[in-house]
């Protein structure tokens, strides 16, 4: 861009208005977001008794014991996603809330850190817990002797679904990724609002 550019002009001789937030809007901003974590907890751990349940229940009536048990690690992956999600990804307690009541500028930052910290290893403790289950299950679902297309076509079903999870997985990182974007920008500010 040349010197002249009236757009680089005007961008850099605008003002910018100082970042305000009262003690009052962090208040109302914490209390917001500790009932959306802990709304979000609560479907996860719905969508998470669905899973249990059905792949209980899939390792107990499918006679191919491949897909039993890999429908048995889907359901553990789940419940072990629950144990991590409750350790991670919980809202404060009441004590927390309490102790935050001295300064929820900080109490507001540390529950936003946690959460971005739960976001940022959903790799390691949301996704890679069904990686096995779904491996075998889908395995047992494409190989199983009871069906009779030819190798290839059995190992076509088998990436098939291999390449399906792996873009919803894929998809769930990156949004989690943007999660965590967002998380920092507000940490940011909040960081912004200590130090003035």
């Amino acid at each position: 861009m040349s010197d002249h550019d009236p757009f680089q002009k005007l961008w850099t001789q605008q003002t910018q208005d100082p970042f305000a937030m009262s003690l009052a809007d962090v208040h109302a901003h914490a209390q917001r977001f500790q009932t959306r974590i802990r709304t979000r907890n609560i479907i996860e751990y719905l969508a998470a008794a669905f899973v249990v349940t059905f792949f209980v229940w899939t390792a107990f009536t499918v006679p191919e014991f491949i897909v039993q048990v890999g429908a048995a690690l889907i359901a553990a992956g789940a419940l072990y996603v629950c144990w991590q999600l409750h350790r991670q990804g919980r809202t404060a307690t009441r004590a927390e809330l309490e102790a935050g009541a001295q300064s929820w500028v900080v109490f507001h930052r540390s529950q936003l850190a946690r959460q971005r910290e739960a976001l940022r290893t959903v790799w390691g403790w949301y996704l890679a817990p069904f990686i096995p289950g779904m491996a075998v299950f889908l395995a047992g679902v494409s190989f199983t002797e009871a069906n009779p297309a030819p190798l290839p076509a059995k190992l076509a079903v088998f990436l098939t679904g291999c390449g399906l999870i792996a873009a919803v997985f894929a998809a769930v990182g990156w949004l989690n990724s943007l999660a965590v974007k967002k998380l920092d920008a507000e940490i940011g500010a909040l960081d912004k609002v200590c130090e003035d």
